[in-house]
This record gives structure tokens, C-alpha cells and sequence, in this order.
């Protein structure tokens, strides 16, 4: 039988290959860029309950460190090579999965192939990826937290971006400060805003990212949660071009 997903998952083999050999930001970008837009995955499943109660399980394996990860597949094949007992496979994205692993504290992971490649993606990468995702949606350069990514002072005259950025953020209670820096990531520089909030990161940062692209000057331009260890480190000795007053 002809596998198109097999084919679709050609690139990610690739990726994981050349990651395996070579190493390097360059085949990271790669994997990253496979898994996006291109991977789909068998992942082995049964049922459990009766009715409205009933829903999908999916494989999980445990490794000698009593870490979980969800067991994916590339290809018909390889899932056919699963010695447990199952009902047989769903077909999921990448995303769909990255969402189920992130919203399960349980799973450190995915390990890909078992068997064979045995590649395996933990957790911190999932959600990075899921990061990089995010900002290609909304049109904002994707910025992954990490050591690689290096801050300076904004770049070019931010002071119209900062009073236009700050307009938007007197009307939206979600934001508490905020701070601007220039940065730099895998040879691109960009300015980097990042945000204090008091709930979740949308719509606002949706919000912040058109209004700081049509007050860029041209500048690529990013934001970034301020919770994130990478964040905290770099807004610590900072102050904001914007904070929400104390009201009494």
C-alpha cells in the first residue's frame, strides 16, 4: 500500500538524520520546520469507557528514569512493529500532539520510532516549537527562549514604537509592564517586547504584534512572555517603557 504520509515525513527523517550525524542550529531549524508543517504521526491507541465516557488512549512507553513520552510512528510500517496490544492507530499532527503532551504533566516527551530511530523530543523542545508556530501565525518573528539568544538596546528610534505600543496598553488590563530591547537569534536582529501579563497571552499578544509591525520602521519585530527564566534575566536590571498604575 502506498504511504503518503511516509513521504509527507521524509523531511522530518531527514532532519533527524542529519541532527543524529551532524548536529547544529541549521538541522534544528529543519526539524523544526518539518514538524510544523509537514509531519504527521501513527500513534497507537485503544478506547476505554462506554457511551459518552468513551475516549481515545494513546501509547505512552516509559524509560529507565520513569520519564513518559508518547510513542509516534512515520509510517505504516513501523507502526505495525508495535508489540503491544491496541486497537490500532490514529493519525495526528504534530500540533494536535504538542497540545495533548503540554497539557499533561505526566509526558516529559515524544520518541519517534521506537525501534528504530528511537529520536526522542522532550517536553522543553515541544513547547518551543509550539512558541515558533505561534509567531509564524500572527506574522512575528518566531523567537525560541534559550542560550543563543542575545539582547542589546532597541534597535533604531523606538521612541514612536514605545508611545504607540504603550496607547494600546492602557486599554488592555491583561498588561501589566512591558519592556522593549533590541535582540538577536540565529543572525537575525529584531526588537524584542516582553510582557508582564496577569492572565493568558492572548488576544493581547496577537494585539501588541500588529501594533508594534505597523510601528517597526521596518524593524522585525517580537514579543515575549516575561515568564520564562531567559525573560527574567533580561528585563532584571530594565526598567519598563510601560507599567500599569497602582490604582488604590
Amino acid at each position: 500500500m502506498n504511504d503518503f504520509r511516509e513521504k509527507k515525513n521524509a523531511r522530518l527523517i531527514m532532519a533527524i538524520h542529519g541532527i543524529q550525524n551532524e548536529g547544529g542550529a541549521n538541522w534544528e531549524e529543519r526539524l523544526i520546520d518539518a514538524l510544523i508543517h509537514h509531519a504527521e504521526f501513527y500513534v497507537p491507541m485503544r478506547t476505554v469507557g462506554e457511551g459518552e465516557e468513551k475516549k481515545p488512549v494513546f501509547a505512552v512507553v516509559e524509560d529507565k528514569d520513569k520519564n513518559h513520552f508518547y510513542a509516534l510512528f512515520t509510517s505504516q510500517e513501523k507502526v505495525k512493529k508495535w508489540p503491544n496490544s491496541t486497537e490500532g492507530s490514529a493519525v495526528l499532527s504534530f500540533h494536535q500532539l504538542a497540545l495533548m503532551a503540554l497539557d499533561d504533566p505526566r509526558i516529559s516527551g515524544f520518541v519517534i520510532d521506537m525501534n528504530s530511530e528511537n529520536f526522542i523530543l522532550w517536553r522543553k523542545f515541544i513547547a518551543n516549537c509550539i512558541h515558533v508556530e505561534q509567531a509564524e501565525l500572527m506574522g512575528e518573528v518566531p523567537v525560541r527562549p534559550g542560550e543563543d539568544l542575545e539582547f542589546t538596546e532597541p534597535l533604531g528610534d523606538a521612541k514612536e514604537l514605545e508611545e504607540a505600543l504603550s496607547e494600546y496598553m492602557r486599554d488592555d488590563l491583561n498588561v501589566m509592564a512591558a519592556y522593549l530591547l533590541g535582540a538577536k537569534q540565529d543572525g537575525k536582529s529584531f526588537n524584542l517586547c516582553i510582557v508582564s501579563h496577569k492572565g493568558s497571552i492572548q488576544p493581547s499578544f496577537a494585539n501588541i504584534t500588529t501594533v508594534g509591525n505597523d510601528f517597526s520602521g521596518g524593524i522585525p519585530f517580537a514579543v515575549m512572555s516575561n515568564r520564562s527564566k531567559t525573560a527574567e534575566d533580561a528585563i532584571k536590571d530594565r526598567m519598563p517603557f510601560y507599567r500599569r498604575p497602582f490604582v488604590v
